[in-house]
């Protein structure tokens, strides 16, 4: 499946108040602040840093950046960069200042982006559920804020702590898909309902082919009681012992054992209906069953 954080990543505006929305969700979740140093820390995938140069470039040229593997050291006038994405010195973020509708859904993204999870089920893994997206924060407050935003946007994820963290979650394929159209990764949500179709198509198909084996098996089981009535009166008694109706019906039984009452009626040029067909060769069963008993 495509890449859902790396097609979000991509739709996150370069405005200010975008990037700052960003930063501020990234500081936060990747990021250590050391005032006494003037530096920040941040730990993040490669895409993330890449994004986050970008920003420093073109907002904070005074900024020293410092890149090796999945890390980056700012150095400098760190200052202005954290009064302006509103974290505090210790690293506590006040998302209730981004108030426009593209802040708030910046933070949406940089949430899934950085505390994210998205999980689909794999053909051929018959212990897979289905799809699962979650957010984990380490901070109930700042959970409950970002659980509004997604309510705002008409999205209802339940919470759940699971340790020390707070998982915003959904495993509604549905509204899945929606966040994910909301969110920027238009192509995950396609690959999601593409999958749920060819799920629907083989469920469909299996159902069709059970009812098939189901209905075959009853007309083996029907058959073969049938044959072993008819077979047992012609051995005993002779096939003159049945009147003509019931004859024909079993002499086209015993020379198409497998097939259904149906195609037993159309055999017989459709003289009989279905309805005709199974209600004579009922009647041989229970004539067989008289004389079995009888003869006991």
């Amino acid at each position: 499946m495509i890449d859902s954080k790396a097609q979000i990543l991509k739709t996150i505006p370069a405005n200010s108040c975008c990037s700052h929305a960003f930063i501020n969700v990234l500081l936060y979740s990747c990021g250590s602040i050391d005032i006494k140093q003037s530096n920040i820390f941040i730990s993040a995938d490669l895409d993330v840093l890449e994004k986050t140069k970008k920003i420093l470039f073109n907002f904070y040229p005074d900024i020293d950046i410092m890149a090796w593997e999945h890390f980056l050291l700012l150095k400098g006038n760190i200052y202005n960069l954290l009064v302006d994405s509103n974290i505090e010195q210790n690293g506590d973020c006040h998302l209730e200042y981004f108030s426009s509708e593209c802040d708030r859904l910046t933070i949406l993204k940089s949430f899934y982006i950085l505390n994210g999870n998205f999980y689909f089920n794999q053909d051929n893994n018959k212990n897979s559920t289905g799809y699962s997206l979650e957010i984990i924060i380490k901070d109930e407050a700042i959970a409950d804020i970002v659980k509004k935003i997604f309510d705002d946007f008409g999205f209802k994820l339940k919470k759940i702590k699971r340790k020390q963290y707070f998982v915003l979650y959904t495993k509604n394929s549905a509204i899945i898909c929606d966040i994910f159209v909301k969110l920027g990764a238009v192509s995950t949500a396609l690959d999601i309902q593409n999958n749920l179709a060819i799920r629907e198509m083989r469920n469909n198909v299996n159902r069709q082919n059970n009812c098939f084996e189901s209905n075959l098996d009853k007309t083996i089981n029907a058959s073969s009681e049938q044959l072993k009535a008819i077979s047992y009166i012609i051995d005993n008694y002779s096939l003159d012992y049945l009147d003509e109706s019931l004859k024909a019906v079993a002499l086209a039984r015993l020379a198409n054992p497998e097939v259904s009452l149906s195609a037993l009626a159309t055999l017989l040029d459709n003289s009989l209906s279905r309805a005709g067909i199974k209600y004579r060769l009922d009647k041989i069963i229970s004539i067989y069953k008289k004389l079995k008993g009888d003869k006991e």
